[in-house]
Parts: structure tokens; C-alpha cells; sequence
């Protein structure tokens, strides 16, 4: 056996390039540019749906992702409401005893 470890050998065509900022938005250039050559130069006989399609699809769409929620049981909305009614109430009770410290403090130097 060697020493020497086994080198690797990988096609050119896997190997991937990084670009620089400034070098990948030139590339994004030059590639909208062959596009909108190969496309006939811009939207001139794009036909896009019209409004009520585009809405439409908009709806069927967000009805499709609701699907996908996980919605909280009843039990966790529940404890979840009780968790955040207290954390409010710490928090006025907190806010109202800094204000009348500081509005007394106020009071004295003035």
C-alpha cells in the first residue's frame, strides 16, 4: 500500500463556479437579455389571464395552503389565551408602578 491518498477526479461539467455578486447579476443580465431575444423583446404578444382568472386562482391557491395549517386545539388556543391575559396583566401592573414612581420623582424635582 501508499502513502500517497487517492486523488479524485471530477468531470468539469459537475464542478460548480462561484460568482461574485457583481459577477452573478452580469450573468442574470446576459441571460435576460438572450430571453427576451428568444422571447420576441419583452412582453409584445405575452398574453397574461385576466383579472378574474388571476383572482381566482389567487382563492384556490390560499384555500390550498389552509389546507396545509396546523391548526392549535381548542385545549392550546385555551391555555394560550390565559398565558398571554396574565403576561399582559404582569406587564400593565409593572408599567403602572415605574410610571407613578417616575411621575413622583418628577414631582419632587420640579
Amino acid at each position: 500500500m501508499s502513502d500517497k491518498p487517492e486523488s479524485i477526479v471530477i468531470p468539469t461539467s459537475e464542478v460548480k463556479t462561484t460568482l461574485t455578486r457583481s459577477g452573478q447579476r452580469k450573468k442574470n443580465r446576459q441571460e435576460g437579455r438572450h430571453q427576451k431575444k428568444a422571447d420576441g423583446g419583452g412582453n409584445a404578444g405575452a398574453s397574461s389571464p385576466n383579472i378574474f382568472v388571476r383572482v381566482y386562482n389567487f382563492f384556490v391557491e390560499a384555500k390550498q395552503e389552509l389546507g396545509k395549517v396546523v391548526w392549535p386545539t381548542r385545549k392550546e388556543t385555551i391555555d394560550s389565551t390565559w398565558r398571554l391575559l396574565i403576561l399582559v396583566i404582569i406587564a400593565g401592573i409593572y408599567l403602572g408602578l415605574v410610571d407613578g414612581l417616575l411621575s413622583r420623582l418628577v414631582g419632587l424635582i420640579l
